[in-house]
This record gives C-alpha cells, sequence and structure tokens, in this order.
C-alpha cells in the first residue's frame, strides 16, 4: 500500500525558521501568486482553501506540482516571441511597466506617531511601500536604506510608506525611536505582508506606479532604486 504524500508546510515567511502557519498536501487547491524575488532557496507565495478558510503564506522549495506548473507557465510566457514595439511619436511616452500581482489598494489608516496617513499610489508618479519586522536587524537595515532612495527622488515625486511588524506599538516605538526614519511608519495590524506576498524578515518593498500597478518587489536596494529610476524616467 502506497502511503499518503507528505504534507508541505506553509510559513509566515520565507526562510528554514519562519513559524509554519499550516500544513498542505500536494492534491489540495494551492494558487501559486508569485516568485519572491532574491532568495537562496525558490520561495513560492501561495494560498489555499481548507475547511472553507483561505491560508496565505509561503512555500520553499519547488516540488509541489502547483509550483512546478507555475515555473513551466513562466518558462513558456519567456520563451514567447514578442514583437518590438513601435517607435515612439516625438513627446509620446513609453509604456507603462508590467504589473506583478494583484494591484495595491489605497490605504488609511493611523501612523505609529499618531497621525494620520494615506496611501494612494494614484497622487504619486512613484509609491514605495516596505513591510518589515521591528525584530530583526535585515529588515531593519532594509527599512534604512529605503529612506535614501525616497530621499533621492522625492523632488521627482517618490513617496514611501513603511509596515511594521510588531507585537505592539510600543515595541515598535522601542526600535522607531534610535532609527530616526523620515517616512511614515504603520502598524500591520491588518497583515498586509502576507496579502502581497511580502517578508518580513528581510524586509520587502514594492514599488507601485500611478496606476496602482506593483511593478517590483524586492528586498535588494539595488534593485528597488533601479525599479523607481525607471519607472521615474517613464514619466
Amino acid at each position: 500500500m502506497i502511503g499518503a504524500a507528505a504534507s508541505v508546510p506553509v510559513r509566515d515567511a520565507c526562510g528554514e525558521d519562519a513559524a509554519i502557519v499550516a500544513d498542505i498536501q500536494p492534491t489540495d487547491p494551492i494558487q501559486v501568486r508569485h516568485a519572491l524575488i532574491g532568495e537562496s532557496t525558490p520561495c513560492y507565495a501561495v494560498s489555499v482553501t481548507k475547511a472553507g478558510q483561505e491560508i496565505r503564506g509561503f512555500v520553499l522549495g519547488d516540488t509541489l506540482p502547483a509550483v512546478q506548473q507555475f515555473e513551466r507557465r513562466r518558462a513558456l510566457e519567456t520563451r514567447l516571441a514578442i514583437p518590438a514595439p513601435p517607435p515612439l511619436a516625438p513627446g509620446e511616452k513609453g509604456a507603462a511597466p508590467l504589473s506583478t500581482g494583484p494591484p495595491f489598494a489605497p490605504w488609511k489608516g493611523v501612523t505609529t506617531r499618531g497621525q494620520q496617513t494615506e496611501i494612494d499610489p494614484a497622487t504619486s508618479k512613484a509609491t514605495l511601500v516596505s513591510f518589515w519586522d521591528c525584530e530583526s536587524k535585515a529588515a531593519r537595515r532594509s527599512a534604512q536604506e529605503l529612506m535614501k532612495t525616497e530621499s533621492e527622488f522625492r523632488a521627482k515625486g517618490l513617496k514611501a510608506f513603511g509596515f511594521v511588524e510588531a507585537n505592539n506599538a510600543g515595541r515598535a516605538g522601542y526600535y522607531l525611536d534610535d532609527m530616526s526614519l523620515d517616512y511614515p511608519q504603520v502598524l500591520d495590524q491588518q497583515r498586509l505582508a502576507a496579502k502581497y506576498g511580502a517578508d518580513t524578515n528581510k524586509g520587502t518593498t514594492l514599488v507601485i506606479d500611478a496606476s496602482n500597478n506593483i511593478v517590483t518587489v524586492s528586498s535588494n536596494p539595488a534593485e528597488i532604486r533601479a525599479a523607481v529610476a525607471k519607472l521615474l524616467s517613464s514619466e
């Protein structure tokens, strides 16, 4: 008799040390939302419905049939011949960058300093939304690196916001008081990091265009800066 297939852990972030939120079977209806960029081990943001409840998180490796199908589809798409666009007429703008994942939904809330804030990418040429865990040294470094890009491109229309993962406002404030971040920070009480497939342990930033499209998802400061520069150069 052949034993049942081994279950696969769904984690709350990429990495072997990330907490396991659920165990799923390869035969479950798994939707691979996207692959995470810059990971040493393949990591995929997934969603699966079990017992009528949607579970979102991350799986490591590429052994799941759903992941293998996702990669086959990506490989096929990259092999498709894409015709070169026609030359632009004088004064005509280039095409908007391709989107990655679902559009970013406008958000309103209160910062860790108690100030009302709103994230509406339609009001900016480019928007950065960073998700980071205040307990992670790498994530704190990512949040501070982002400040350099925000400062460099602020005058060209870039806005930046941070969503902090912390047990409470006091714990977030313990770190924020020393970090001197000059862009708004809010507690991620609605778990938006999971919604957008962000790894808060490393610090993950979404680069969003004026149409609310997420054009880049990365933990690499150089990739983030390059995406912002490319986005603003098309304006």
